[in-house]
Protein backbone atom coordinates (compact mmCIF):
# COMPACT_ATOMS: atom_id res chain seq x y z
CA UNK A 1 0.00 0.00 0.00
CA UNK A 2 1.52 3.37 -0.71
CA UNK A 3 2.08 6.37 1.54
CA UNK A 4 -0.66 8.13 -0.18
CA UNK A 5 -3.14 5.28 0.37
CA UNK A 6 -2.43 5.09 4.29
CA UNK A 7 -3.03 8.91 4.14
CA UNK A 8 -6.18 8.86 2.75
CA UNK A 9 -6.78 5.03 4.93
CA UNK A 10 -5.93 7.48 8.04
CA UNK A 11 -7.78 10.87 7.15
CA UNK A 12 -10.63 8.82 6.25
CA UNK A 13 -10.87 6.92 9.69
CA UNK A 14 -10.26 10.14 11.45
CA UNK A 15 -13.06 11.93 9.81
CA UNK A 16 -15.32 8.93 10.59
CA UNK A 17 -14.72 8.95 14.33
CA UNK A 18 -15.15 12.63 14.33
CA UNK A 19 -18.46 12.40 13.06
CA UNK A 20 -19.38 9.08 15.14
CA UNK A 21 -18.63 11.40 18.41
CA UNK A 22 -20.35 14.40 17.01
CA UNK A 23 -23.56 12.09 15.77
CA UNK A 24 -22.81 10.60 20.15
CA UNK A 25 -22.77 14.35 21.35
CA UNK A 26 -26.65 15.00 19.69
CA UNK A 27 -28.15 11.96 20.51
CA UNK A 28 -27.24 12.12 24.55
CA UNK A 29 -28.55 16.25 24.39
CA UNK A 30 -31.79 15.38 22.34
CA UNK A 31 -32.93 12.20 24.26
CA UNK A 32 -34.92 13.07 26.89
CA UNK A 33 -35.08 11.13 30.24
CA UNK A 34 -38.53 9.03 30.70
CA UNK A 35 -39.85 9.17 34.17
CA UNK A 36 -40.92 5.39 35.02
CA UNK A 37 -44.96 5.86 35.46
CA UNK A 38 -46.04 3.55 38.12
CA UNK A 39 -48.39 1.28 36.03
CA UNK A 40 -46.98 1.54 31.98
CA UNK A 41 -48.17 -1.33 31.52
CA UNK A 42 -52.18 -0.68 31.93
CA UNK A 43 -52.85 1.37 29.04
CA UNK A 44 -50.99 -1.09 26.62
CA UNK A 45 -52.77 -3.94 27.90
CA UNK A 46 -55.80 -1.95 26.46
CA UNK A 47 -53.89 -2.20 23.13
CA UNK A 48 -52.94 -5.20 23.20
CA UNK A 49 -56.70 -6.00 23.78
CA UNK A 50 -58.06 -4.05 21.04
CA UNK A 51 -55.10 -5.25 18.32
CA UNK A 52 -56.16 -8.90 19.33
CA UNK A 53 -59.85 -7.91 18.71
CA UNK A 54 -59.16 -6.29 15.59
CA UNK A 55 -56.62 -9.07 13.87
CA UNK A 56 -59.58 -11.89 15.23
CA UNK A 57 -62.20 -10.01 13.29
CA UNK A 58 -60.18 -9.35 10.28
CA UNK A 59 -59.43 -13.57 9.86
CA UNK A 60 -63.10 -14.29 10.94
CA UNK A 61 -63.62 -11.77 7.58
CA UNK A 62 -60.88 -13.70 5.91
CA UNK A 63 -62.13 -16.80 6.29
CA UNK A 64 -65.99 -15.77 5.61
CA UNK A 65 -64.45 -14.75 2.17
CA UNK A 66 -62.30 -18.09 1.51
CA UNK A 67 -65.73 -19.95 1.91
CA UNK A 68 -67.94 -17.48 0.06
CA UNK A 69 -65.61 -17.01 -2.82
CA UNK A 70 -65.18 -20.53 -4.23
CA UNK A 71 -69.44 -20.21 -4.10
CA UNK A 72 -69.30 -17.42 -6.35
CA UNK A 73 -67.14 -19.24 -8.64
CA UNK A 74 -69.67 -21.87 -9.04
CA UNK A 75 -72.22 -19.75 -9.87
CA UNK A 76 -70.55 -17.63 -12.28
CA UNK A 77 -69.94 -20.74 -14.65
Amino acid sequence: MSENQKELRRAAAQAFMESLDQLEQRLSITKPVQPVSPSPKAPQAKIDRDIVQDLEEAVADIEQHIHISPLHQNEAS
